[in-house]
């Protein structure tokens, strides 16, 4: 059966607003999981928010974020599936975000943290406060870098990005729009970092990830890696040299 011209852009602009509305929602309930995750801990079992703490943290982080962007993908009728939750080539994705991680991680430590401030870097100093001095400390950041890289790819990349093209009506221009908004939004997100970390966060995890996620095909596993193994390696090199 054949659409006629004006309903055919009809749907187009449903879909449009849908997508619109996906990364509404999606932005308001991933920055609601957000806090939760650090709220039901510190204020509901009134731990500290240091060390050992952030491996619940980032439990929550990824069980909530998970529902966050779930719900809200229900708004288009997709799944996470569908926006890259899958494990197809996941060797070879997971191969590829490890190499883009240690290749940042050795960039980081010969040139741009020395050459920027070093230990005293604000975002050092701030990562430095939240692992505390206990192997338990660095343990539980360790077990945040891949809970919160999970929840963080999934939102950022999976729907954020991929609800604003498609808001955007999927153009090449539109793509580029989205990976910019990605990349401010998620170096806005590390503000506490002061300059150094929403830089280094907006170039790294903003841009490179989102550039990693659709080089390989919109699959989310390379991202994954190269997010949450960066996150590892930071965490050891700032409990050993901070």
């Amino acid at each position: 059966m054949r659409h006629s011209p004006v309903r055919s852009l009809s749907l187009d602009l449903v879909s449009r607003w849908r997508w619109a509305l996906a990364a509404v929602l999606g932005a308001a309930l991933f920055f609601v999981s957000l806090v939760l995750s650090e709220v039901v801990p510190s204020v509901g079992l009134g731990l500290d928010l240091v060390g050992p703490t952030y491996a619940l943290v980032g439990v929550l982080r990824a069980a909530l974020g998970f529902l966050a962007v779930a719900a809200s993908l229900l708004v288009v009728r997709r799944r996470p599936r569908d926006v890259g939750l899958v494990a197809d080539r996941w060797r070879q994705d997971a191969a590829v975000g490890a190499a883009v991680a240690v290749g940042f991680a050795l960039l980081q430590a010969i040139v741009l943290i020395p050459a920027t401030g070093g230990a005293g870097r604000s975002d050092v100093v701030a990562n430095a406060a939240q692992i505390g001095d206990t192997v338990g400390g660095v343990f539980g950041f360790v077990a945040l870098a891949w809970t919160g890289a999970f929840a963080e790819e999934l939102f950022f990349r999976g729907l954020f990005l991929t609800a604003v093209w498609g808001a955007l009506g999927r153009s090449a221009g539109a793509l580029a729009v989205a990976v910019v908004a990605t990349t401010a939004l998620f170096a806005a997100g590390h503000g506490y970092q002061g300059w150094a970390g929403v830089i280094d966060t907006g170039l790294y995890g903003g841009l490179s990830m989102s550039l990693l996620y659709l080089w390989r095909g919109r699959r989310l596993t390379a991202p994954i890696v190269a997010h949450a193994l960066w996150n590892t390696l930071a965490t050891i090199g700032i409990a050993l040299w901070a």
